[in-house]
């Protein structure tokens, strides 16, 4: 193909990690089959083929993060390890006839709106063009690694790497290493350094909720038993349980349902911690689901290892061959991991994408980012979004086939009513997002007393995060979301057949 040359499509997929690779699945299965996908990187993956850094693992049990319709039968253990993942959307995206219509190593850096041809014109950064009916955009929350802004970072003499940049020439043993933050990423990195170092020092401005972690290993008999897709299933159905009822505890706030959960991780707490000045900084003070709840079994014995100290304070800068503290202490370190996490706010990195009336999304999202549903923006037609605001939950395999049934269902509305566009009307969009402001304003989310990345700039409105459960998400798509939609002819005279 000339890198000029404009492949016309029926629906273009910016994205093909865990949420591109589910939706162009289903939509290949559901009869849309002139699909093209584009992705910046040289294969499927997403977050699992970018996070290659020590003990990268799935903190959700795999059963449940796994797609219904692809289960996949090579796990090794229920909390799958990142290359596992990484293989099995692989085999997913083959599978369901993906592969062959993903173009590798190219970034979309444009996408317009035409009224008038009723489609999408996106470029991407070498030149090339594509139209499409219909555009969805499947980038993730986590792809735009948050480095922190301080002194020295570029005069540093040792090494400095954020987990997201990980390769294997990293070698921490025998070195002074310092890992920086207390999220998902660093309660894997941290044991992994702690077993190599000859001096870890460990980060941690605000603790989170670290609770047991369940593991299951599958042995090959295992996987190769007759009634292995069946046990998958019923644990699919276990977890999704277990995680529903944590929604409910969260949306509204509960606070009994809330403390049974603190109970659970005050347990494992005191049981692996022992010493008076990790479990001063590793407690939390902020109620349970404010912020994300983790799983680990190993990183509390970690903190707690002789060669590991913990300093509660945040970082101020680097220094010569230092680490330096908000106090002015300094920590002489050969390493040093960012686990600092990602900017969910600034998903769409540097895509620009143009609505009506040349409308930037990124306008629209400056103060809120916002949708109807996670999947549509008022203003935006024939434009999709998989896991956008609002859009996330706590199984996000889930949320995606919800969403990619919702998108089917909208596209077929449009050929039975024999036009071109579909968009929000604006009166159900409003409705819609005051609605689940609402919600997320009475959920632990916010009143629980954190600063999170669930909200705008950590305190502001919760934008992540579908503010109810799962079935709830189901229920009202079902019931609900096409209602809120308007649809029209192309503006030009002569339209082409839907």
């Amino acid at each position: 193909m000339s890198k000029t040359a404009e492949t016309m499509l029926d629906v273009l997929i910016i994205g093909a990690g865990l949420g591109g690779l589910g939706a162009a699945a289903k939509l290949i299965g559901g009869g849309c089959g002139n699909i093209a996908v584009v992705e910046a990187a040289e294969e499927v993956g997403g977050v699992w083929r970018q996070h290659r850094y020590p003990n990268v693992a799935c903190d959700t049990p795999i059963d449940l993060y796994a797609y219904s319709f692809f289960p996949g039968n090579k796990w090794s253990t229920n909390f799958a390890p990142g290359d596992e993942i990484h293989a099995y959307l692989k085999e997913l995206s083959d599978r369901y006839d993906v592969t062959p219509r993903i173009t590798f190593n190219t970034r979309v850096v444009e996408s317009v709106w035409d009224e008038e041809e009723a489609c999408w014109h996106a470029q991407s950064e070498d030149g090339r063009r594509w139209s499409a009916r219909y555009l969805i955009w499947s980038g993730g929350l986590f792809s735009q690694p948050t480095i922190p802004r301080i002194e020295g970072l570029e005069s540093f003499e040792g090494e400095s790497i954020h987990t997201s940049f990980w390769n294997d020439d990293i070698d921490l043993d025998g070195k002074r290493v310092a890992v920086v933050g207390g999220g998902a990423t660093s309660i894997q990195v941290v044991p992994y350094a702690a077993e190599r170092a000859e001096k870890l020092y460990v980060f941690v401005r605000t603790p989170s909720y670290v609770m047991p972690r369940p593991d299951i290993s599958f042995s090959d008999e295992d996987r190769n038993s007759p009634h292995f897709a069946e046990q998958q299933q019923a644990r699919r159905k276990e977890w999704f349980d277990r995680f529903e009822l944590i929604a409910r505890s969260r949306f509204p706030m509960n606070g009994e349902a809330i403390a049974e959960q603190e109970a659970v991780w005050q347990e494992l707490f005191d049981k692996q911690v022992k010493d008076e000045h990790n479990r001063e900084v590793l407690t939390p003070n902020y109620r349970f689901g404010c912020k994300r709840p983790l799983f680990s079994t190993d990183y509390y014995p970690a903190i707690e290892r002789e060669n590991v100290e913990l300093i509660g304070r945040g970082v101020a800068g680097l220094s010569g061959d230092s680490i330096v503290d908000v106090e002015g202490e300094a920590y002489p370190v050969d390493t040093v991991i960012w686990a600092t996490g990602f900017a969910p706010t600034d998903m769409m990195g540097n895509l620009a994408i143009r609505g009506r009336n040349g409308r930037l999304l990124s306008n629209e999202w400056q103060e809120v980012p916002h949708a109807y549903f996670g999947t549509m923006v008022e203003g935006f037609p024939n434009f999709f979004l998989i896991c956008g605001p609002n859009g996330g939950g706590a199984s996000v395999t889930d949320m995606v086939e919800a969403q990619t049934g919702f998108i089917l269902d909208a596209m077929a509305e449009v050929g039975a009513r024999d036009c071109d566009i579909v968009d929000v009307e604006k009166a159900a969009y409003e409705r819609f997002n005051a609605d689940i402001q609402a919600r997320a304003d009475a959920s632990v989310m916010v009143r629980g007393n954190c600063v999170s990345y669930y909200r705008v700039g950590g305190s502001g409105k919760v934008f992540t995060h579908w503010p109810d459960t799962i079935e709830a998400f189901r229920n009202r798509v079902r019931d609900e979301a096409l209602s809120g939609l308007t649809y029209r002819e192309a503006a030009k005279a002569d339209r082409a057949p839907a």
